[in-house]
């Protein structure tokens, strides 16, 4: 399949799996062994008898939202759904995120931890379809996540042209871009660069890989940065979000390369989901990004929704993807920020 043969609107690369139930297993899941008590048992079931939590839970399984958004959704006070977020925490059903004086909320994933809770989530999710309101929070939710989209989007049109320089002023790209070569294979047949963004990492990539695939969701980055390879036969350019990747893009890389991107998104959790569709077996996944910080001028003026994140944090969404995480450095810059690099491989997963 050519690259060039890729087309948008398609559905996402790492769709959505139907239950299958199996016989003298009505829930489709082998019997567990639990090490908590049962009062946790009862805290977690008696959590979800509300039809509110129910609803909470379900909107924060497509992706962390603050106080402020849960609100929006359900069309409720703020007091209110603070109340339901604390049961739903202290039940172990959800996790905090402080972002700066933001708090998000998303849920614990399953096979972290063997919480009755968790296991209960995901029996919960198998039946998201006939839950209170499905329909109508799956839409607000959406609108919410497109909303963060659009402002992104924007925000990267209006600086497209001069990015290289403005990234520079706050984070030299110099700093990690021979790094990201160290870690990739020697030869490869494709590399897809996720937030590509003008371009500027691509003749790097090059020196590794006869084709590299920039994909990237502002449409005047990618008119830089073809403006930049006119005429150039291995590089191809896709407008795509990098939370939903096209199907035909499935097994298609041999490296996949996200530098600097996933502070941007509503889900990076999910955008890995996406990356482990397009990798091909054993294939190399390299990750530069922000480690936790407090400055949050980077959301308003650069906007970035996340402030970093600590790599404990990256290293299990990326276990539970599946992806084995060989290497994780850190590099100190010459501003107030620290840099990730992890290198991690596909095993098979999800």
């Amino acid at each position: 399949m050519s690259i060039r043969d890729v087309s948008m609107g398609r559905e996402s690369v790492a769709a959505y799996e139907p239950f299958t139930g199996k016989a003298g297993t009505p829930d489709g899941l082998a019997p567990l062994k639990y090490s908590g008590n049962d009062k946790e048992i009862l805290l977690a079931i008696k959590a979800l008898s509300d039809e509110t939590r129910v609803r909470i839970l379900r909107i924060l399984s497509i992706a962390p939202l603050n106080v402020q958004e849960v609100t929006e959704v359900l069309y409720m006070g703020q007091s209110r759904i603070s109340r339901h977020l604390k049961i739903l925490t202290d039940a172990g059903f959800l996790v905090s995120q402080r972002e700066g004086s933001w708090v998000y909320y998303r849920p614990k994933e399953l096979g972290k931890t063997d919480d009755f809770s968790a296991h209960l989530h995901a029996l919960l999710l198998k039946f998201e379809s006939s839950l209170p309101y499905s329909e109508q929070d799956l839409a607000k939710t959406k609108g919410i996540l497109k909303q963060r989209d659009l402002k992104t989007a924007k925000y990267f049109d209006d600086v497209a042209q001069n990015w290289e320089t403005i990234q520079s002023d706050v984070l030299d790209p110099v700093l990690y871009r021979n790094k990201i070569l160290g870690l990739l294979p020697e030869h490869s047949r494709r590399i897809f660069d996720l937030g590509c963004g003008p371009g500027g990492l691509i003749p790097y990539l090059l020196t590794k890989s006869q084709e590299v695939l920039g994909i990237d969701s502002s449409a005047k980055m990618i008119k830089e940065a073809k403006n930049l390879f006119l005429n150039n036969s291995q590089v191809h350019f896709l407008e795509s979000e990098i939370e939903s990747l096209p199907v035909e893009l499935a097994n298609q890389a041999d490296s996949v390369v996200s530098s600097m991107v996933l502070h941007h998104l509503s889900n990076p959790a999910k955008a890995m989901r996406e990356v482990h569709s397009v990798l091909k077996e054993n294939g190399t996944f390299i990750i530069v990004d922000l480690k936790k910080h407090n400055q949050e001028i980077m959301r308003d003026n650069f906007a970035d929704l996340w402030l970093g994140f600590e790599p404990e944090l990256l290293t299990d969404w990326l276990e539970h993807t599946g992806f084995q995480v060989q290497s994780i450095e850190e590099v100190e810059s010459q501003k107030y920020f620290k840099v990730l690099i992890i290198k991690a491989k596909k095993r098979g997963g999800l």
